[in-house]
């Protein structure tokens, strides 16, 4: 009888790494500073998905977030409100579909057919994270004249806590 390996299922793990570094590419185009915090957020994540360390995962999804939030704070230009909205929701969804891949290597094996949940999951993830940005942005538009970047900063902020406590279990 073979042992089942419990790493993270590949998939998962793949879109989380490359949902990061557009999150990290957004943090650049905004602010350089802020690319340089994605980047170490990068760093954390990735031995995560590897290893299959929740802590690790989280920590990396948590560093990515604080370099949007710096980018945000200290960047600008004409398209700094839309690189913000896209790489947070891009930080989300690397942080949650890590988790995800964690959870179902840790359940079922990475070597199970998880495919279709894999794909379920990472569909809902993108059209929760596809609203919200539009919303987000629409709300901008309508009442951001004059209003300063961080006040869309502490918007960002507000939808990652709410993301972080609806994921406690």
């Amino acid at each position: 009888m073979t042992e089942i390996d419990r790493r993270p299922t590949r998939l998962s793990a793949i879109v989380s790494l490359g949902a990061a570094a557009v999150a990290a590419l957004a943090a650049i185009l905004t602010a350089s500073i802020g690319g340089v915090f994605a980047g170490v957020g990068i760093v954390a994540l990735a031995p995560g998905l590897v290893v299959g360390s929740r802590r690790l995962v989280h920590v990396g999804g948590v560093v990515l977030a604080a370099g949007m939030v710096l980018a945000g704070a200290t960047g600008g230009g004409g398209a700094a409100e839309l690189f913000m909205l896209v790489g947070t929701a891009a930080t989300v969804v690397a942080w949650d579909v890590g988790q995800n891949a964690v959870g179902l290597g840790e359940q079922l094996g990475q070597e199970a057919e998880t495919t279709r949940a894999e794909l379920a999951h990472l569909g809902a993830t993108l059209v929760v994270g596809a609203v919200t940005v539009g919303v987000a942005y629409g709300l901008y538009q309508v009442a951001g004249s004059g209003q300063p970047l961080p006040a869309l900063v502490m918007l960002l902020v507000a939808a990652l806590a709410l993301t972080t406590a609806l994921r406690q279990k």
